[in-house]
Order: C-alpha cells, then sequence, then structure tokens
C-alpha cells in the first residue's frame, strides 16, 4: 500500500506544469489595412482571432501585446497581466498608424520585454504578420532570443503559406526563434491557427517538474497515510 501511494504522488508531481508568459506582436504596418478577408481588413482579422485564442488561455498564464510597424512605431498596447478580460478590452481598443513593417524591431522589443518582464519561467512569442522583407539579421534576431531564455518564437501567417516569398520570411523566422509557422490558410479560422501556436508554446514548460514547495506536502499527505494503513 505504501509504495502505491507514493507511486501515485510521483505520478501528480510530473503532471503539475508551471505557468507561462507569451507576448503577442502584431503586425500594424499598411498591407494589415489596406488588404481584406471576407470585409474585413487583416488588422481586424488579427485582432479578433487574438481575443478569441485570450479565451483559451489557461488559468496562471499571462499575456502582453505590442504592435508594430516601422522601427519609430512599435507600441506596447497591454503589459503582461493574467486577466483575460483586461488582454481583451486591450487588443479590442488597439490602434495602429499602419506604416512599414519592421518585423525585426516587432520581434526585438516584445522579446526583451518578455525577457525583462515575464513573471514564469516558460517564455515565449507569438507573432502574427501578412509578410516582411527578409534578411540574415532578421533570422539572426529570432535565434539571438531563442538562445537566451525565450522558448520559442512562433509566427501565424495572416492569408499567406510558407512557399511564397512572404510566407518563406515568416517561415524564417520560426525555423531560427525554436518555433512554427502557422498558415491560416491550414485552419478553419484564423483563431485555431492563435489556438495552435499557444498550445505549442505552452507545452515547452511541460518536461519540467512541479516545484519543492508544492512536492513537499504531498509526501507529507503521504507520510500520514502511511502511518494510517500501517
Amino acid at each position: 500500500m505504501n509504495s502505491r501511494i507514493l507511486l501515485a504522488l510521483l505520478v501528480i508531481t510530473g503532471t503539475v506544469f508551471a505557468a507561462s508568459s507569451f507576448v503577442l506582436a502584431i503586425d500594424g504596418s499598411g498591407s494589415m489595412n489596406a488588404n481584406r478577408i471576407n470585409g474585413s481588413t487583416r488588422f481586424e482579422v488579427a485582432r479578433d482571432a487574438a481575443i478569441c485564442m485570450v479565451d483559451s488561455m489557461r488559468e496562471g498564464d499571462e499575456g502582453a501585446i505590442f504592435v508594430f510597424e516601422d522601427s519609430h512605431t512599435i507600441t506596447l498596447v497591454k503589459g503582461f497581466t493574467t486577466n483575460k478580460n483586461s488582454l481583451k478590452s486591450a487588443l479590442r481598443g488597439m490602434d495602429s498608424e499602419f506604416g512599414a513593417t519592421d518585423l525585426k524591431g516587432g520581434i526585438n522589443l516584445s522579446s526583451s520585454y518578455a525577457l525583462a518582464n515575464a513573471s514564469n519561467g516558460n517564455k515565449f512569442v507569438i507573432v502574427l504578420s501578412d509578410g516582411g522583407a527578409a534578411s540574415a539579421a532578421l533570422n539572426q534576431t529570432a535565434a539571438y532570443f531563442h538562445n537566451n531564455g525565450i522558448s520559442s518564437i512562433s509566427v501565424v501567417g495572416l492569408g499567406v503559406k510558407d512557399n511564397v516569398s512572404a510566407g518563406k520570411t515568416l517561415a524564417g523566422i520560426a525555423d531560427n526563434g525554436g518555433g512554427k509557422f502557422y498558415s491560416t490558410f491550414d485552419y478553419l479560422s484564423p483563431c485555431d491557427a492563435f489556438r495552435a501556436s499557444y498550445n505549442d508554446g505552452i507545452g515547452n514548460e511541460r518536461s519540467g517538474f512541479c516545484p519543492l514547495f508544492l512536492v513537499l506536502p504531498l509526501f507529507a499527505a503521504a507520510g500520514l497515510a502511511c502511518r494510517w494503513h500501517g
């Protein structure tokens, strides 16, 4: 009986997952406003899909939101919070001047913010964009942050495939950032693509065990149970 109880507790401690911190970096460039999908601008589609994703957040996870355009207009829309309603309100109210596309700057600031301000060990970034200019510096930036504390930088490609020029740029970010590329064409809705990127992001922390302060009470309970059945 004693060994069975201890085995059960070991299984429990191996399946208690820590919380995660994520940053949504949303493209606010001119193409996101000019190009429409079913009557809505791509920026509106991105906003609504992000709101949908926030609804599926796990309890305890925290999120933040950036909108990026050119190098002079990269905005922190909402700092880290676990409050879903606060995140959704920020998404509904986010705005953009629809300038150029600075993917490198958006990744740089959102990843730097995550490293400096996240409360949780697993930190990941989800970029949403309809593409931009490819460059070695862009891929190097994604690789740098992946190698220095960001578990993954995944990219949701809005209205682009990974086998076209714009999609190849976005897929390159994900490849170098330790994440995945999700084309919205491959999902029933943009919301599904966002959810897939979020679920993969939180999956990065599942190999760890729960903290010691959670394990000790369980083993104390095991000791009492063993005495009771002894």
